[in-house]
Parts: C-alpha cells; sequence; structure tokens
C-alpha cells in the first residue's frame, strides 16, 4: 500500500501578522520551527522520499525531518501556494492588508481570470494539485512525506474529497467554503493512502504527536543551552542521542567548551593586527552578508579551517569553531548535523550573533539553498 503524508509547513511570518517582501520567501518563526522539529520526532520509520514546496517556508519545515533522516531521497516539487494576487502589489504588505484584494478576488468566481504578472489563475491552482496526485500515484515509493501549503494541501484533497467533473465557477465557490472549512493547522495535514490494486486515493486527517519528554535521558548542566537556545524541546533530544551514540553523559555542559574556545580565538583576532585594539565592534554584519561569505566557501573562492583539535564527528553536539580567512564562525552541530549559525565576527571586529535577533529565518544558515547547505555540511565534516 502507498501512503503519502501532507503536511503544512510551521507557522510563518506571515501567519503571525508580519508583512513580507514576496510569497515565496517568508520566513518560519521560531514557533514554527519547533513545530517543524516535533513533526520530524513524529516519524516512526524513515520514509522513502520526502517532498517539498520550492518555498523557502516549507523547505524549513522539511529539513528537521530531512536531518532526520539523511539517507531518505529529498525532492523539490511544484507544490508551491496558490498565488493568486499579483505579486508586486502584495509587496511588504500584512495578511490584514491584503484582505480587501483577496475579498475581490474570490467574489469574481472565474477560474480562468489571473490577476496580474506572477499569478496564477484557479484553474492552473488546480490543475498542480491534480499533478501532484497522478506524480505520487506513478511514483515507485511506497512512503511519502510531502511537506507543502495550507491551501494546495487543501485542493488536493478536495480533489479526492469531491471529485469535481468540471472546474468552473461553482466549482471554484465549493472549494473556496472547503478551504475555510477544513482549515489546515500549521504542521498538520493529511494522510493518503492507495492500494496497489485500486487507483483511488483514501484520506485521513494526520497531525504531529508532541514527544514524551518524560522518557528521555537528561543530561546535568544543561541549564546554560536552555537558556541560549530557543528550541528548548531539542535540548533534551540532543541529550538522547548522545546517549545512544555511546557518549557518557557528562558532569557539566560541553557546550561551554566551545563557547570558550570561541572566546579565546576571539581575544586572539582583537589583538592582531586586523584587529581592534580595544575589542569594540564596528556597525554589525547582516545575515545576507554571512551568508554570502558561506557560498563564496561554497563554490571554493574561499578557504576554510577549523579552530581547535576536534573534528566534526568528535564534537558531535555543541559549538563548533572555524576561520574563514579571518573571519571567526562559531555553527552549531546538532548531533552531526548543520544546525544553526551562532556568532561570526569579521577581520575589522563586526559582528553577527544568533543573540542579536536575527533568528531562523534569517539565520544566514537558513538563506543557504537545499544544495548549498548539504555541501557546506559536507565541508564541515571534512575539516
Amino acid at each position: 500500500m502507498k501512503h503519502v503524508r501532507l503536511i503544512r509547513h510551521g507557522e510563518s511570518a506571515a501567519n503571525a501578522g508580519e508583512a513580507s517582501r514576496d510569497h515565496a520567501s517568508i520566513p518560519l518563526t521560531m514557533k514554527g520551527v519547533e513545530q517543524a522539529h516535533l513533526v520530524a520526532q513524529s516519524f516512526n520509520h524513515a520514509p522513502a522520499l520526502i517532498v517539498t514546496s520550492p518555498f523557502s517556508r516549507a523547505q524549513a519545515a522539511a529539513m528537521s525531518t530531512v536531518a532526520a533522516f539523511p539517507t531518505t531521497p529529498f525532492e523539490i516539487w511544484p507544490i508551491h501556494e496558490f498565488t493568486y494576487l499579483e505579486p508586486a502589489r502584495c509587496a511588504n504588505t500584512t495578511v490584514a492588508q491584503r484582505r480587501d484584494w483577496v475579498e475581490a478576488y474570490w467574489a469574481k468566481s472565474d477560474p480562468a481570470f489571473t490577476d496580474g504578472a506572477g499569478a496564477e489563475s484557479f484553474l492552473d491552482f488546480i490543475c498542480r494539485a491534480q499533478s501532484l496526485l497522478d506524480q505520487l500515484a506513478k511514483h515507485p515509493a511506497q512512503d511519502i512525506a510531502v511537506f507543502s501549503h495550507g491551501q494546495f494541501i487543501n485542493a488536493v484533497v478536495w480533489l479526492i474529497d469531491r471529485k469535481p467533473l468540471v472546474i468552473d465557477g461553482r466549482a471554484m465557490a465549493d472549494w473556496r467554503e472547503y478551504e475555510i472549512t477544513n482549515h489546515v493547522p500549521n504542521c498538520c495535514g493529511y494522510m493518503l493512502s492507495m492500494h496497489s490494486d485500486d487507483s483511488a486515493w483514501r484520506v485521513s486527517p494526520s497531525a504531529p504527536e508532541e514527544p514524551r519528554m518524560d522518557v528521555v535521558r537528561r543530561v546535568p548542566g544543561r541549564a546554560y543551552q536552555a537558556a541560549r537556545d530557543p528550541e528548548r524541546l531539542l535540548i533534551e533530544e540532543r541529550a538522547n542521542a548522545l546517549y545512544e551514540a555511546g557518549y557518557p553523559l557528562p558532569d557539566d555542559d560541553s557546550a561551554m567548551y566551545a563557547e570558550q574556545r570561541l572566546l579565546a580565538a576571539r581575544e586572539a583576532r582583537q589583538s592582531s593586527e586586523v584587529g581592534r585594539a580595544n575589542g569594540k565592534t564596528q556597525s554589525g554584519l547582516s545575515a545576507r552578508e554571512v551568508c554570502q561569505l558561506l557560498r563564496e566557501v561554497i563554490f571554493g573562492r574561499r578557504s576554510m579551517t577549523k579552530v581547535g583539535e576536534a573534528s566534526w564527528d568528535e564534537t558531535y553536539a555543541g559549538h563548533f569553531v572555524i576561520d574563514i580567512e579571518g573571519w571567526l564562525i562559531s555553527i552549531y552541530n546538532d548531533c552531526n548535523e548543520l544546525d544553526y549559525w551562532e556568532e561570526c565576527m569579521s577581520p575589522d571586529g563586526r559582528n553577527w550573533s544568533f543573540d542579536s535577533g536575527d533568528r531562523y529565518g534569517t539565520d544566514p544558515i537558513a538563506l543557504l539553498s537545499t544544495w548549498e547547505h548539504q555541501n557546506l555540511h559536507r565541508m564541515l565534516k571534512a575539516l
């Protein structure tokens, strides 16, 4: 039997009421990232294939599951959200500001209508949803996880549930009512199933189960990391992973040692000829500037070395400090997985830090493409 789990991305900045620069690059909030980690923990076995939308919030939601099952193939399919309003006029607006435009669009009830450049018609949208069902049915993988968007997921389920014979104004109105009635919460969705001798899809609700925090092992001294790491649900998960991998449970917090290595490296840099004598920083770095530095490493335009003796695998769970031609960087190694960028200091003393407010969606690592993320991880492991 084929099983397909449709999962909506975690809470995004737009879901939280923030303005969006464009429809495709909306980041997840801190809550959305935590929801994505819960989804990854809810799988009781590795899927045969992980699929995501090209939109950044869906890809970010999928990354936790991709990291949990690194040998599972990962693909990007055209299962992005319905873009029925012209993107240019929606730039830097909130959901509330677009409400009148939304109501006007649906009042037309014209499946062929296109609002402007970059927008798609309702017919195009439903065609994409049907194409997903066709592609899933033909794919050899029997257990597939699909990270997409609320309206797109409801379009897929509506096609299965209502089986419309024609996509006209009445069908469009019916889908709109269906979408409002069956709103998909963040990181929830549906399970699709199909018997090998049957071409009909069956649908059942699917929602991630929260991990049982009372059965995981607790590492002494984790209070320090708990105070710094907003992904609080992962603290115990990391401890359990260390134990399962055969590492002894420490009496203190190993993350402190990585911080001390970074502090020593920072002090050495500040005392060098390229550092500032008084140790004060100039204007801060932006996440995008730091991300560009990463891309230069990935494409071989800059060299990267580690600071300290421990390798990436030996660090396992903690901060891994590197030097990129005078740039000092601390990256969090989450049980041998590339997690987030903790801090960066440029040769001239400018600084970017995880605690500065640029979290998750604007974390330099989160701005990398999937291919770039995978290659950076490979390069870190080779140091």
